[in-house]
């Protein structure tokens, strides 16, 4: 297929969504005021901030390929909502999109061990209706639950 809109291909981090697509590790870590997601694929690295603080103007014009996360509880549900995400990164696969896309999402536990992540995105100039999907992690069983560094460029000749 055609990679040229594939940023891991050229060691970028997947961006959001797809960084929640794939078949790496993913690390979660919770404090009181954050959630941090730490992807195994190419390190990518995601925040969302739980103390309800809104993306400022400088945020927004500043896109990043894990984009600007907030999110807060309702009940056993994580809803989160992602903003200014850059346009050079995909949804799934190589489904492009534009600087208008947002992600929502709602994240739980739906049975012991398992998180399911329920992921609508919103992009009004690329999709024709919001795009839908569910993903499901399973906890890593005791000491498999190690990430290993990835060094995407390791190897790699670059073009002259």
């Amino acid at each position: 297929g055609d990679t040229s809109s594939d940023n891991t291909a050229r060691c970028l981090p997947p961006g959001m969504p797809a960084m929640m697509n794939m078949a790496y590790g993913m690390e979660v870590m919770q404090t009181k005021d954050k959630i941090t997601f730490f992807s195994e694929l190419n390190d990518a690295l995601r925040r969302v901030y739980l103390d309800g603080r809104k993306p400022t103007q400088k945020v927004l014009d500043d896109p990043t390929y894990a984009g600007y996360s907030t999110g807060h509880w309702e009940g056993d549900t994580l809803v989160v909502d992602t903003v200014a995400l850059r346009d050079n990164s995909y949804i799934e696969g190589f489904s492009p999109h534009s600087d208008q896309m947002t992600v929502h999402e709602r994240i739980r536990f739906v049975e012991n061990g398992i998180l399911e992540d329920r992921i609508t995105v919103n992009d009004p100039k690329a999709l024709v209706k919001p795009w839908e999907t569910v993903k499901r992690y399973r906890r890593a069983a005791a000491g498999d639950d190690q990430l290993r560094e990835f060094a995407c460029a390791e190897g790699i000749e670059h073009a002259k």
